[in-house]
């Protein structure tokens, strides 16, 4: 009975001095950490404030893949209002929710972060230096008078430091290994010749688009092999609607001049002369539509009317480059 009552003695007089200690202790914590990035505002604000876009490159991603599911984010996942949800078997990874408060385009986004201990607030800042954006990205969260929670802080800042250099160094990686448009790197000019080309058109969803390239112009060349025609450049691809479901699409294979077609699908067509709006990516295909929103961003910018379908001239052909790096796709976009 002694024996118990000293430890109930010594226990009641560790919980008062961890107390009395936590008087003395941070009732919050407030971390900032920054890097310069070589790139535009603009490109580095979309891997930001698009939650799915994350997995690129933080720390998390790295750590658990997994965890980056359709259905864990909201419909949009991007902007004010945009959550997400995760579960992990990973410790390091663990439950959480994520919620983006506040957005402001091409400069800061504010979150909120809950890992299951009350929420911690963030935020991501970007500011243009002459060619370089420095983001800075911000953590807060309020102890209260809580004072477990004030010693976890003594223990949080290695962690999360740790955690958002590596984040930024990664975020840095990615961006500046996307495709870099910028206006010096868009061209307008002027079509003054005719180009003919057989096509086929079709209407297709989502999941067909891996591999309907090369269907349609396997079936293209398989004919013109038949009529003994000859090819003069390199193929092109029109987009004439897209949208999450539906995606209108005309693949079609350049010819020197105008000739007579028969055939129920394969059609013979032509680009008219005209003015138009051209930028050429370098890189894999699955990074063109980085290089489409950086011209989209251009033409804004300079106030640039679309009166047609864009198309894509595949300039690389990737059975002679293995290398995706390498490969160059011609962009255009007929303008008034």
């Amino acid at each position: 009975m002694n024996f118990l009552k000293r430890f109930l003695l010594v226990v009641s007089i560790f919980c008062i001095l961890i107390f009395i200690v936590s008087l003395f202790l941070p009732s919050s914590l407030k971390i900032e950490r920054s890097n310069l990035i070589n790139s535009r505002a603009s490109l580095i604000f979309k891997q930001i404030n698009d939650l799915k876009k994350w997995k690129e490159w933080s720390v998390w991603g790295q750590k658990d893949i997994t965890i980056y599911k359709d259905d864990a984010f909201s419909n949009p996942s991007s902007g004010e209002g945009a959550q997400f949800h995760w579960e992990s078997e990973n410790e390091d990874v663990g439950e959480g929710f994520m919620k983006i408060t506040k957005s402001i385009t091409n400069k800061q986004i504010d979150y909120v972060v809950d890992f299951g201990m009350g929420e911690t607030q963030g935020s991501m800042t970007l500011l243009e230096k002459d060619d370089n954006v420095e983001v800075i990205w911000s953590f807060y969260v309020d102890f209260g008078f809580n004072p477990i929670s004030k010693f976890f802080g003594l223990f949080m800042e290695d962690y999360i430091i740790k955690d958002y250099d590596q984040g930024l160094k990664n975020l840095k990686s990615y961006v500046e290994s996307l495709p870099q448009i910028d206006g010096s790197k868009v061209e307008v000019k002027r079509l003054d010749k005719i180009q003919w080309y057989l096509s086929v058109r079709d209407t297709i969803n989502q999941m067909q688009m891996n591999n309907i390239h090369g269907k349609l112009y396997q079936e293209i060349s398989e004919f013109m092999e038949g009529q003994n025609i000859k090819s003069v450049s390199a193929p092109i691809m029109f987009y004439h609607f897209w949208s999450d479901s539906i995606i209108d699409i005309e693949a079609g294979i350049p010819l020197k001049d105008s000739i007579f077609v028969e055939n129920a699908r394969i059609k013979l067509n032509k680009i008219d002369t005209g003015n138009v709006l051209t930028a050429s990516h370098f890189g894999p295909y699955e990074r063109l539509p980085e290089t489409y929103y950086s011209i989209n961003e251009w033409m804004r910018k300079n106030e640039v009317e679309v009166i047609g379908a864009p198309w894509e001239v595949y300039i690389t052909d990737p059975a002679v480059e293995s290398n995706p790096q390498k490969w160059e796709t011609q962009i255009f976009f007929p303008i008034n």
